[in-house]
């Protein structure tokens, strides 16, 4: 909606992959460059899983975590994620000085579940919540582990939009391995006549 090029889409990717194997261009396993780079998908029982970029570091401050998955995320460990005003409060630290040299940063607001995370995403471009930001949970799944508050590298994040999963593997100060996975649902079918 900015009118920029823009970073990775997590969900987007998957969905993509969905679309080539509804398609018929690919059986369940395939390759496809984003702008961030390589990414491998399996599809597998409905369910895409997407590997994400390698993440090098996490920078973790008394307040926040950010990190960067193929977008830029500010992760905010809150506990009441339902009664924030995210769209004021997400704008706020989109926009401010910290992220200013690199177009802002997509900001996730996250609490703990009874088996995950649950988690809104106030996204750059968008400017205002976006329903289910893939590289946004696999920002939070990390950021999760990175701070202690998991201590297994896998996890389930619950958005508006549905359930996704996040899994990866520590790599020194970084982590690799990260695999998003979950549904992707055709939602319409279209004909355009010529």
């Amino acid at each position: 909606a900015a009118g920029r090029e823009s970073s990775m889409c997590g969900n987007g990717g998957r969905c993509i992959v969905a679309f080539a194997k509804f398609l018929g261009v690919i059986s369940n396993k395939t390759l496809f460059t984003a702008i961030d780079g390589r990414h491998e998908a399996i599809v597998r029982d409905g369910h895409i899983a997407l590997k994400m970029t390698d993440v090098e570091r996490v920078k973790e401050t008394e307040l926040a975590v950010f990190l960067n998955t193929g977008s830029p995320h500010h992760i905010v460990f809150t506990e009441d994620v339902e009664g924030l005003d995210l769209k004021k409060i997400g704008a706020e630290i989109r926009y401010s000085d910290t992220y200013r040299d690199i177009g802002g940063a997509n900001v996730n607001f996250v609490e703990p579940s009874i088996s995950g995370y649950k988690v809104r995403t106030y996204e750059r471009g968008v400017e205002d919540e976006t329903l289910s930001c893939g590289t946004g949970v696999t920002a939070v799944a990390i950021a999760a582990y990175y701070t202690g508050r998991i201590s297994k590298p896998a996890v389930k994040l619950f958005t508006p939009g549905g359930e996704l999963s996040v899994s990866f593997k520590q790599d020194g100060a970084g982590f690799s391995d990260i695999w998003l996975e979950g549904p992707a649902e055709q939602v319409f079918k279209g004909e355009i006549p010529c």
